[in-house]
Parts: C-alpha cells; sequence; structure tokens
C-alpha cells in the first residue's frame, strides 16, 4: 500500500456534533501532515445509511475507492462491512469502539487494520475521583448520561462507580449528550417538588455540553428559596475551544481531556504504511484531569 497521496475515507456519526465535527478537523489536519487524500462524510445517526455508503465505497472502481476507510459506528461495530473491506485489500481503522474481529480480518489481508479509542473506564475513573475530591465527606450529585445502552456511556458509567465514594449519592439523568437536551432534561426534573430532596451540589456529566446544559438549568432556579447556589459542574471530553475553554472561564469546574483519535489514527497509519511494524489491534488514548485532581477543592 502505498503513504504518498493514500486516499483515506473517513466516516463520522452526525454533523451537528461538535465533537464530531473536531474530530474531521483533526483529521484534515493530520492528513495534510502525511500527504493523504482524506473524505469526510457524516452518517447523520443512521446506521443503516452508513453501511450502505461504506459498501458502495468498497465496491467502487478499484482506481477511485479508498485506500482506507477510517468509521465512527453509528450502531454495531459493522463487520460485515469490515470483512468486505478486507476481501479487497481496503484498510479498516474504528474509532471510539472495541472491537473483536480485527485478528479474524488480519489473517485475510495485509492492510492496515485496527482500533483506536479513548481509555472510556478511566475517563469515568476520573470523574469518580474527581467527585471525591469535591465531595470529600460525601453528598449528592447529579449524573447527566448519554443514550442509554451506548458503549460509552456504560465503559464511563461503570468506572465511575468503581471509584466514586460509597457516601456520594448519584441521580441519574439521560440527556443524549445534547446541550439543549441536558438543559431541557435537568429544567423538567427540577419542576418537580420533590428535586430538592437531592440538594446536589455537583452536577457530573458524561461530556461538556451535558453539563453546561444542566448550569444554564439551574441558573433559572437561582431566586428559588433553598435553592443550592454553590453547585459545581464536570464533564468529559474537554475539547480545546470548548470544555477547556469553559474551565478556564469558569463555566465549568472541570473536565476530563481525551485527546483526538482520528489524528492519532493518521500518525499510527503513516506510520504502517511508511513501512513500520503493524499496529497493535487495540489502541487507547489516556484521558487527563483538568484541573488536576490536587487543584480541586471541596464543595463549601
Amino acid at each position: 500500500m502505498r503513504s504518498s497521496q493514500l486516499r483515506v475515507a473517513v466516516s463520522l456519526t452526525a454533523e451537528e456534533s461538535v465533537y464530531q465535527q473536531a474530530e474531521a478537523q483533526a483529521a484534515q489536519a493530520a492528513a495534510r501532515k502525511h500527504g493523504f487524500q482524506l473524505s469526510v462524510t457524516y452518517a447523520q445517526g443512521d446506521a443503516i445509511a452508513q453501511s450502505d455508503y461504506l459498501l458502495s465505497l468498497i465496491h467502487s472502481s478499484p482506481d477511485t475507492r479508498p485506500d482506507v476507510v477510517m468509521l465512527e459506528p453509528v450502531g454495531t461495530a459493522m463487520v460485515r462491512v469490515a470483512r468486505e473491506a478486507a476481501r479487497v485489500g481496503i484498510g479498516w481503522i474504528v474509532l471510539n469502539r472495541e472491537v473483536d474481529y480485527i485478528s479474524e480480518l488480519r489473517a485475510i489481508t495485509s492492510a492496515p487494520l485496527f482500533a483506536v479509542t479513548t481509555n472510556h473506564a478511566e475517563t469515568g475513573r476520573i470523574q469518580g475521583r474527581q467527585l471525591n475530591a469535591l465531595l470529600p465527606a460525601g453528598g449528592s450529585a447529579i449524573y447527566l448520561t448519554g443514550p442509554t445502552g451506548h458503549p460509552v456511556v456504560q465503559a464511563r458509567e461503570k468506572g465511575m462507580l468503581e471509584t466514586k465514594n460509597e457516601r456520594i449519592q448519584c441521580r441519574p439523568l439521560h440527556a443524549g449528550w445534547q446541550e439543549s437536551v441536558a438543559l431541557q432534561v435537568v429544567t423538567s426534573w427540577m419542576r418537580l417538588p420533590t428535586w430538592q430532596e437531592l440538594s446536589p451540589q455537583v452536577v457530573a456529566a458524561q461530556n461538556d455540553f451535558m453539563a453546561l446544559g444542566a448550569r444554564k438549568a439551574f441558573d433559572q432556579f437561582a431566586n428559588q428559596p433553598r435553592f443550592q447556589s454553590k453547585v459545581r459542574y464536570i464533564g468529559c471530553d474537554g475539547l480545546e475551544q470548548h470544555g477547556q475553554r469553559w474551565v478556564s472561564e469558569g463555566l465549568l469546574d472541570a473536565t476530563i481531556v481525551c485527546p483526538s483519535l482520528t489524528a492519532l489514527a493518521m500518525d499510527v497509519l503513516a506510520k504502517q504504511v511508511a513501512g513500520g511494524a503493524p499496529a497493535a489491534p487495540l489502541i487507547l488514548t489516556q484521558p487527563l484531569s483538568l484541573p488536576s485532581l490536587g487543584q480541586l477543592y471541596p464543595v463549601k
């Protein structure tokens, strides 16, 4: 497989997602660095459409089809599509998902085949430690999650529960990754007569946008009697122009910085096609707390 002008097709999940937009920009910058020809498309949240589109690329003319497909799957891990790519010698790189078929496909092709994902369980563990730093004597928190059943949601929640102090009570609310949904969900919950029984001191969200939406919801109730005015807000992902900036501006108290997956995947791909050893089947990026755990002070 040639390294010069390698054709890479990147398929992401939804164009309206700021996180996906950031991953597209990182992919474009990395492709320019390595001299790759890049195309980026979005599946708009439709797993069937994503599968059909990728199959159409794989079955197109050898003169025009991509050398490598890089994708974040909308639904399943797309093993059937991956097998078709391997069968015709197209590389297959999975983002943000652990898959169990890489070794099987490497037996039938020498094309690059690997997965790159954040260590989501460790992300959850870090957030559990952030909660402990904010509530060392215990307390209460709202825990905002993404879509039910999503593997990232499950891994982050499991990791958080592994490290969270048992004296911290968490009330889970599903907010689907989006700021607007988090605003609506938290607002609706706060209109219930029983919400103050929890009296949350911290909002912990599985991404920064949900944390910001929750903050906007709480701001609407700031003048109510017995309102807990010292609520702290912590999120995940830590995009430079969003979560990291919101922490520096004081809109969020903490985030967890997760390195770009597309940028790392492009670097690993470039090394392999330049003659390096095959990449590990699974590459995990390591998240970091921002600020560090030692810089988080307890809720007063």
